[in-house]
C-alpha cells in the first residue's frame, strides 16, 4: 500500500544551518569594506555599544522589538560597517526562525506519537508527558510568532538600506540556500521592485523556484504591493502547484483585479475541485455573476462580455469537469484530497436522536448562467439508526466508496488520543478502499474527546507542520471533522473541558493561508456546537448539526 512520511515524523534536514553561516561569511566579504569613519555617524563608543547589543540579541530567540530597535540604531550610522551588520542580521534571523520551526516540527512529531499511544488510554505517566509536551509546544509557538515579527523587522530594515546591500543579499540567495532564506529574500525583493536586481530576483522566484513555499512567499509579499504586482499575480494562476493557484485567486479577489478574469477562466479546466471553488468565488466577486465554476459556462459568458475587460486575452473553451458528487452526512465534499477526522469517544456509543438528514434536506437555489443550470445535489441518503459510531462508520464508507481511484484520502480516529489510518494520503484504489473499510469496522467507541490533538495530527498529515524542503507540497485541501462532544484535554484519570478558543487559535496558525477547508458535523451535540460552527466558518467550510 502506498504511503508517505508519517505526519508525526517530519523529515528534518541536518547541516543546513552551517550552510547559512557560510553564506553569511560570503556575503560579508562581498559587501563594501570602505572605512566607516568617512561616513559613520556614530562615535566609536556608540558603535561598540550597538555592536555588542546586536551580537547578544541576534544570538538568541525572541525580543523582536529590541532587535528592530537596535537595527534602527545601526542603520543610523549610514556606513559600510552598518550594512555588513544588517546583512548579518537577516541571515542570523533566518537561522533562528528555521531552528524554531524545526524544533516545533520535532516536538509535534513526539506529541503525535503519544497521541497514537493514547488512543487505547493514557496512564498517569502519559499524562505527565502530555503536559510537558503541551508546555513545550506553547513555548515554541510563541517563539515562532516572535521570530516571524523579528524577521519581518529585519526585512523592512534591509529594504530601507542602500541598494548595494540588497543587491549582494539577493545575489547570495539567488545562488542557492534553503527555502527559508529564499523566502525571506523574496520579501526584500518585493518591497523594492523598482531596482533591477530586486525585479530580476522576484521574477526568478515566481517562475523558476522549485519550492512552492517560496512562490507563496512572493505572492504574500505582492498581496500588499503598490505597483507592478498585477501581472505577477496573474502569472501564478497557471502555476503547477494548486496551493499557489489558490493563493493567486484569493489575491485577485481581495484586490479586485478585474484583468485577471480571463486568466481565472483559463485556469478552470485543469483545476481540482477545491481550486475550482476558489477560482469560481473570485470570478463571482469580480463579475457579479453567480455561475458554478464550470469552464464551459464561463468561457461562453466571456465571449459576450470580453469587451468590458481585457478583450485581447484568448480564453479557451473548456469542458465541464466531471467531479463525482461525494457527500458525508449530507455535506457535499468538493475535493479530491480529503482527510476524515472521526470522533470515537465513549459518547459515540449512544443511540442517535436527531432526525434523518434526508428529512431536513432542502435543495440549493438555482444558479444563473447560459443553458441549463447544473442539477442540484441529491438529498442525503437514509442513514442507519442505532449507535452514533455505527452511523458514522456507515456514512464514512459511503463517502469513500464513491471516490474515483485518482482521488486521495486518509482517516484519523480520535478520543483522548488520535491515530491515523495511514502515514500519509493514499489513492482511492479498490485495494486501499477495502483496507480502509476493514480499519473502519475495527473502530470502537471509548474515552474522551481531545479534538485539538486530532487536528494537530491532521495538519501534520497535510504537511503544514513539517519543515524539510523535501516535502513542500500540501497533501490535502479538505478536512471533514465529525464529533458529538465538547473538546476535552488529556487529563488523567478524568479528562477536563478544554477552552475552544485555544483550539481555534491553533488552527488559525496552522491554516493561516486558508488553504484547507474544514467541514464540521455535530452529531446529537449540545455543548461544543458553537465551537464547531466557528471552526467551520473560520476555515471556509460547512457546519451541520445532525
Amino acid at each position: 500500500m502506498p504511503s508517505r512520511p508519517h505526519p508525526s515524523r517530519p523529515q528534518v534536514r541536518r547541516g543546513h544551518l552551517s550552510a547559512v553561516l557560510l553564506a553569511v561569511l560570503a556575503l560579508l566579504c562581498m559587501l563594501p569594506c570602505a572605512a566607516p569613519d568617512a561616513h559613520a555617524k556614530l562615535s566609536s563608543k556608540e558603535w561598540k555599544a550597538a555592536e555588542t547589543e546586536f551580537k547578544t540579541l541576534f544570538a538568541t530567540r525572541g525580543k523582536p522589538a529590541e532587535k528592530i530597535a537596535i537595527l534602527k540604531t545601526i542603520a543610523s550610522d549610514g556606513s559600510g560597517r552598518a550594512w555588513r551588520l544588517m546583512a548579518d542580521a537577516l541571515f542570523k534571523e533566518v537561522q533562528l526562525l528555521s531552528s524554531v520551526e524545526k524544533e516545533l516540527a520535532e516536538v509535534s512529531a513526539e506529541h503525535s506519537e503519544l497521541m497514537e499511544k493514547g488512543i487505547k488510554g493514557f496512564t498517569a505517566t502519559d499524562e505527565g508527558r502530555s503536559k510537558d509536551l503541551a508546555a513545550k509546544l506553547k513555548t515554541l509557538e510563541q517563539e515562532l510568532v516572535d521570530e516571524r515579527k523579528a524577521t519581518h523587522g529585519v526585512v523592512t530594515a534591509v529594504s530601507e538600506g542602500p541598494e548595494l546591500l540588497r543587491k549582494n543579499i539577493l545575489k547570495r540567495a539567488k545562488s542557492g540556500g534553503d527555502w527559508p532564506l529564499r523566502a525571506a529574500a523574496v520579501h526584500v525583493a518585493a518591497s523594492t521592485m523598482g531596482e533591477k536586481g530586486s525585479w530580476s530576483f522576484l521574477i526568478q522566484s515566481l517562475n523558476k523556484d522549485a519550492d512552492p513555499r517560496v512562490r507563496l512567499a512572493a505572492l504574500d509579499a505582492l498581496a500588499t504591493a503598490k505597483d507592478k504586482w498585477q501581472d505577477l499575480v496573474i502569472g501564478r494562476l497557471a502555476d503547477s502547484s494548486w496551493s499557489v493557484v489558490l493563493r493567486a485567486s484569493h489575491i485577485a479577489q481581495e484586490r479586485e483585479l478585474h484583468k485577471a478574469v480571463p486568466h481565472l477562466i483559463n485556469a478552470l479546466p485543469k483545476a481540482s475541485p477545491r481550486v475550482a471553488q476558489g477560482l469560481g468565488k473570485a470570478l463571482k466577486s469580480l463579475t457579479g455573476e453567480n455561475f458554478e465554476p464550470y469552464a464551459d459556462v464561463w468561457s461562453k459568458w466571456w465571449e459576450d462580455h470580453k469587451a468590458e475587460f481585457e478583450k485581447d486575452v484568448v480564453v479557451k473553451s473548456g469542458k465541464k469537469p466531471e467531479f463525482p458528487r461525494i457527500h458525508f452526512y449530507g455535506v457535499e465534499i468538493k475535493s479530491d484530497r480529503v482527510l476524515f477526522i472521526i470522533d470515537i469517544s465513549a459518547s459515540m456509543k449512544k443511540e442517535t436522536k436527531n432526525k434523518n438528514p434526508a428529512e431536513l434536506w432542502k435543495p440549493p437555489p438555482v444558479t444563473t448562467g447560459g443553458g441549463k443550470p447544473p442539477p442540484p445535489p441529491p438529498p442525503p441518503e437514509a442513514i442507519l439508526s442505532g449507535p452514533k459510531i455505527d452511523v458514522a462508520k456507515h456514512e464514512l464508507k459511503k463517502s469513500i466508496e464513491k471516490m474515483p481511484k485518482d482521488f486521495t484520502f486518509n482517516i484519523i480516529s480520535f478520543n483522548q488520543g488520535a491515530k491515523a489510518w495511514q502515514k500519509g494520503m493514499v489513492k482511492a484504489t479498490k485495494k486501499n478502499k477495502e483496507a480502509a473499510f476493514a480499519w473502519i469496522r475495527s473502530l470502537h467507541a471509548h474515552g474522551s474527546t481531545f479534538t485539538d490533538g486530532a487536528l494537530r495530527m491532521g495538519f501534520g498529515v497535510a504537511g503544514l507542520l513539517n519543515y524539510d524542503d523535501k516535502y513542500p507540497n500540501i497533501a490535502l485541501d479538505t478536512i471533514v471533522l465529525l464529533s458529538d462532544g465538547a473538546p476535552t484535554d488529556t487529563s488523567f484519570p478524568v479528562a477536563k473541558r478544554m477552552d475552544p478558543g485555544i483550539i481555534l487559535g491553533h488552527v488559525r496558525e496552522w491554516n493561516k493561508k486558508k488553504q484547507i477547508i474544514i467541514h464540521c458535523i455535530a452529531v446529537d451535540m449540545q455543548p461544543g456546537n458553537e465551537f464547531l460552527q466557528k471552526l467551520a466558518t473560520e476555515n471556509g467550510g460547512t457546519f451541520v448539526d445532525r
